[in-house]
C-alpha cells in the first residue's frame, strides 16, 4: 500500500540495479532496504558490468537506467547512448527476468519503445516523498507475478510428465468414441503417433473377436457407470494385446444433478505378459518357467494348500527374499517376515494385512472369477531394509495338476513418490494463488459484503484486507461500476457463467483504478450458488499506455495520410498491407488496394526489377538509392515514379516492406522541354555575330561563345573561363578594368551604353573592341546577380 511499509514477511527478492550514477544507487539500496527488508540489490555502473553479473548470478528483477556509459548493440559495439541498447542485449541472451525501466527525463517515446521490447514497467528518476515506497511496491508485485508465472511453468511441466510418463496407458475418449487425448504409454505400446490418433475411432484399436464387448463397455459407462474389464485390443502392426482396462465417465460439469457425459477416461493395464504366462502354466511348465522369470512384475505360484511353489528373480527383487527362502511357506508366514518397519503392535499390522485377505487366502474360488481388485499396501525389503509400497492381484490358473493361485506383484514405491509431490506441488500452487499479485474478492449473494480479499486488491485500493471485511462491494466501486456490478451478478445467479469485464474503482484517496475483473459463482455441494468471486486485473497504467499507443498511431496516420509522396507497405506473400491516399492519387485508384499483389502495380517489362528489389528487402537489407520506376495506372497508363524502400522489421524479423514513391512524369516531361530550350538556345549563342561572355559579380567568365572566343584569341588564353576582368592584364592596360568595376558593384549607372576600349596583345599589335553591358536580375532578389557583355571587334 502506498505510504506504508510492507508488514509482512517478505521473501528475499535478488535485484540488479544497472546505473552510472553512484549517488542514485546508494539511494536506492537505503531507501529499498526502509520499505523492503527481503530487497537484495547488487548494483552495476555499466552494461558491460551488468551482462557480467548476468552471465554469472541469476536475479529477480532488473532496475535499468536510460542513460548508461558502455551499452552493447546486437552486433557486440559498444554506443555511450542509452539502455535500450542493452535490453535488445538481454533479448539475445535469453533473459527473461522481468525489467523496470527508469528514465531521467520521462520521455514517452522511450518508454514505449522499453515496453514494447519487454520492459514490466517503467519510472521516472525523481526523490520526493514517496517515490522510493512506490517504486519497491511495484518492484515487489512485479517479482511476485515473475515467480508466480514461474511456478506456475514449472508445475504444469511437472503435471503434464507424471501423465505423459505414466506407466499404464491412459485414453480419453470423446462423445463419438473417438479418442481424443493418449498418454505416452499408449503410443509406445499401441506403435502409433500422437497425429495418427487423433480422432481414432476405438474400433481401430479394438481387437475384432471382442468388438462386442468394447461396445458394450462404452455404452455402460456413456450411461454413468464405472467399468472394469479385461479385453482384448489391436496394435498398429497387428499384435493381439490383452488389457484390464477400467473405464470411467468425463462429465460437462460437477456434482450436478443435470450434468452429461461428455466422454470416457480410460486407464488400462497391459496384462498380455500375464495372459501369456496364464496360457504357458497350462500348456508347459518349461514354458511357464521361462515367461515368469522374464516379467518385470513379481509372480508368486502358489499350491491348492497354499503353499509357496514358485518365486520368480522380479519378486525377490521386490521382497529382498530369495526363492530359496520362500518355497514351501504360506503367504502369511512370508507377510509377517515382510512386516513394514514402524508397524510394532499387532493392531497396525492387522489393519494393514486385513487389506491384503483377499490375496493370501488359501481357498481356491471358482476358476471362472475374474483377477481380484488390485490391492496396495506396504511391505518391508528385507535386503534393502526400507518399506515399499507394492500392488498385488490374484489370479486363478487351470492346470493339469490342479487350480493354482498367481499372485502378480509390482512395486509402486517410485509411482507413489511421484504422487506425492505432485500433491506437495499442488499446495505450493495454493499458496502462490494466495499470494498472487492478481486481486481476489469473495462476496456474499445475500448482501453482497466482501467475505474475503487477498493482500493485492486490498494494497491497490489503499486498505488493509481486515478493514474490507463485512462491507460491500458496492461501497468500493464508481456510480457507473456499481451499475455493471448489480447487473452482472443478477444475470449470473441466473446463468452461473464465467464473465470476464471491466470494473472501476475507487481507492482510499479517491482516486479511480481501472481493472479488469474475472467473476464467477461459487456453489455448495448442492449445486446452490453460495459465493461470488472475482479475480482482478488492475489495467490502470496499461489503458493509460495503450490510450497514448493509440494518439501515437492516429498521429503517424495523419502524417502518412498528408504526405506529398506515394506510400504503400507489403507482406511477406507480397500483398499490399497499407496504402496511403497519394499513391491512391498518382495510380488513379478509386476502389481498394489493400490485399493486391504489388506486382499488379507495375507494366511486365518491370517485373523482373521489381522481384529483384523484393528479393533484395526479404533479406533485411537496406537501400538509400532511389531508383526510376515505371507504374501502371488503374486506367492502363504508365506513371514514372523515383522510388525508395526498405524493410519492415519487427522483433529482429522481416516482415514486408516500405515503400515511398514521387510521381516525376511531369518533371521529367519539363526536364525534356528545359533541355530542347538550352540546346536551342546554345545554338542561338553560337551562331550570333556578336562575341558573348557571362560575368558574376566577381568579375569571372562563367560562360562564353565561340565567337567571343575568336575575338578574343589574341590574349593567347585557350579558356576564356579562366579570365576574371577585373584582373586581365590586357583589359587593365587599356583603362577597361575600372569601367568594369562601377558597373559590377553598381556604381555606375545602369544604361544602354557602348564601351570602345584599344587593346594591345603581347606583340604589341593594336585591337579595338566594344563592349555592351546588359544586367541579369536575381530570380527572388531585387538584385543583379550577373553581367552579358556583347563584345564587337571594330576597325581602327
Amino acid at each position: 500500500m502506498v505510504g506504508q511499509k510492507y508488514t509482512r514477511k517478505l521473501k528475499e527478492a535478488r535485484i540488479l540495479a544497472i546505473d552510472d550514477d553512484e549517488w542514485f544507487i546508494r539511494l536506492v539500496i537505503k531507501k529499498f532496504k526502509d520499505v523492503d527488508p527481503g530487497f537484495q540489490i547488487t548494483p552495476a555502473h555499466s552494461a558491460n558490468e551488468a551482462i557480467e553479473k548476468l552471465e554469472k548470478e541469476e536475479f529477480d528483477c532488473i532496475l535499468c537506467d536510460h542513460k548508461l556509459p558502455g551499452t552493447l548493440n546486437m552486433a557486440g559495439k559498444i554506443f555511450p547512448s542509452d539502455g535500450i541498447n542493452l535490453m535488445r542485449k538481454f533479448t539475445s541472451m535469453n533473459i527473461n527476468t522481468p525489467v523496470i525501466f527508469v528514465t531521467g527525463q520521462g520521455s514517452e517515446e522511450i518508454a514505449s519503445e522499453a515496453l514494447q521490447l519487454g520492459a514490466s514497467g517503467d519510472f521516472i528518476k525523481r526523490v520526493q516523498p514517496g517515490y522510493f515506497i512506490l517504486m519497491a511496491t511495484s518492484i515487489r508485485q512485479t517479482i511476485d507475478k515473475y515467480w508466480l508465472q514461474k511456478k506456475l511453468h514449472e508445475s504444469e511441466a511437472r503435471y503434464r510428465d507424471l501423465f505423459e510418463n505414466s506407466a499404464g496407458i491412459i485414453l480419453i475418449f470423446d462423445s463419438k468414441s473417438c479418442l481424443v487425448e493418449t498418454n505416452l504409454g499408449f503410443l509406445e505400446v499401441f506403435r502409433y503417433s500422437q497425429e495418427e490418433i487423433i480422432n481414432m475411432s476405438f474400433k481401430q484399436i479394438a481387437f475384432v473377436e471382442d468388438l462386442e464387448k468394447w461396445e458394450i463397455m462404452l455404452n455402460s459407462i456413456y450411461e454413468g457407470n464405472i467399468e472394469r474389464r479385461m479385453i482384448r485390443s489391436l496394435t498398429k502392426d497387428e499384435q493381439i494385446l490383452h488389457l484390464d482396462i477400467t473405464g470411467r465417465p468425463i462429465y460437462d460439469k460437477i456434482k450436478t444433478e443435470n450434468r452429461k457425459v461428455i466422454g470416457i477416461q480410460a486407464i488400462a493395464r497391459d496384462i498380455t505378459d500375464a495372459m501369456k504366462t496364464q496360457q504357458a502354466l497350462i500348456d508347459s511348465e518349461e514354458k511357464h518357467r521361462k515367461v515368469v522369470e522374464g516379467l518385470t512384475e513379481g509372480i508368486i505360484l502358489t499350491e491348492k494348500n497354499g503353499k509357496i511353489i514358485d518365486w520368480n528373480p522380479s519378486a525377490s527383487i521386490i521382497t529382498g527374499l530369495s526363492a530359496e527362502e520362500t518355497i514351501n511357506k504360506t503367504l502369511w508366514e512370508i507377510m509377517m517376515i515382510l512386516k513394514p518397519i514402524g508397524y510394532d503392535s499387532s493392531k497396525e499390522i492387522k489393519e494393514e494385512f486385513d487389506k491384503v485377505s483377499e490375496i493370501i487366502k488359501t481357498k481356491i474360488p471358482n476358476a471362472e472369477k475374474p483377477p481380484s481388485i488390485p490391492i496396495e499396501f506396504r511391505i518391508r525389503n528385507v535386503k534393502e531394509n526400507r518399506n515399499h509400497i507394492v500392488e498385488a492381484i490374484r489370479f486363478i490358473i487351470e492346470h493339469s495338476k490342479g487350480h493354482r493361485v498367481a499372485v502378480f506383484v509390482r512395486d509402486l514405491t517410485e509411482k507413489r513418490q511421484a504422487e506425492a509431490e505432485s500433491k506437495s506441488y499442488a499446495k505450493r500452487f495454493q499458496m502462490l494463488i494466495e499470494q498472487t499479485a492478481f486481486g481476489i474478492w469473495v462476496t456474499s449473494i445475500e448482501d453482497e459484503n466482501t467475505t474475503y480479499v487477498n493482500d493485492s486488491i486490498a494494497q491497490t485500493l489503499g486498505y488493509s484486507p481486515h478493514e474490507m471485511i463485512g462491507v460491500p462491494v458496492l461501497d468500493f466501486v464508481t456510480p457507473r461500476g456499481a451499475e455493471i456490478l448489480k447487473e452482472k451478478t443478477r444475470l449470473r445467479l441466473v446463468n452461473q457463467h464465467v464473465e470476464n469485464y471491466p470494473l472501476e474503482f475507487y481507492t482510499r484517496s479517491g482516486k479511480i483504478v481501472s481493472t479488469i475483473i474475472t467473476a464467477a459463482a461459487l456453489k455448495d455441494e448442492e449445486g446452490k450458488v453460495i459465493e461470488t468471486y472475482g479475480f482482478i486485473e488492475d489495467v490502470t497504467e496499461r489503458l493509460k499506455k495503450e490510450k497514448e499507443l493509440r494518439q501515437t498511431k492516429e498521429f503517424l496516420e495523419s502524417i502518412i495520410n498528408s504526405m506529398t509522396d506515394g506510400l504503400y507497405t507489403y507482406d511477406l506473400n507480397f500483398k499490399l498491407t497499407m496504402v496511403n491516399p497519394r499513391l491512391k492519387e498518382i495510380l488513379g485508384y478509386s476502389s481498394r488496394l489493400v490485399g493486391k499483389s504489388v506486382y499488379d502495380l507495375f507494366p511486365s517489362f518491370e517485373k523482373d526489377r521489381v522481384k529483384e528489389l523484393i528479393k533484395e528487402r526479404m533479406t533485411g537489407k537496406k537501400s538509400s538509392k532511389y531508383l526510376l520506376l515505371t507504374y501502371i495506372t488503374a486506367q492502363g497508363e504508365e506513371v514514372k515514379a523515383s522510388v525508395s524502400s526498405v524493410p519492415l522489421i519487427v522483433d529482429n524479423k522481416v516482415h514486408g516492406a516500405v515503400v515511398t514513391i514521387s510521381d516525376i512524369t511531369e518533371r521529367k516531361r519539363i526536364e525534356r522541354y528545359l533541355a530542347q530550350i538550352q540546346k536551342e538556345y546554345e545554338i542561338l549563342v553560337n551562331n550570333l555575330p556578336l562575341g558573348m561572355i557571362k560575368i558574376d559579380n566577381l568579375g569571372q567568365i562563367k560562360s562564353f561563345n565561340k565567337k567571343a572566343q575568336t575575338i578574343l584569341q589574341f590574349s593567347g588564353v585557350s579558356d576564356l573561363s579562366t579570365i576574371n576582368i577585373l584582373h586581365f592584364h590586357p583589359f587593365q592596360e587599356a583603362g577597361l578594368t575600372e569601367y568594369f568595376r562601377d558597373l559590377i558593384y553598381n556604381k555606375r549607372p545602369i544604361g544602354k551604353e557602348f564601351i570602345h576600349g584599344k587593346i594591345l596583345d603581347h606583340q604589341g599589335s593594336e585591337h579595338h573592341i566594344g563592349f555592351y553591358p546588359f544586367p541579369i536580375h536575381h530570380e527572388i532578389e531585387p538584385r543583379i546577380s550577373s553581367w552579358i557583355l556583347l563584345l564587337e571587334k571594330m576597325e581602327s
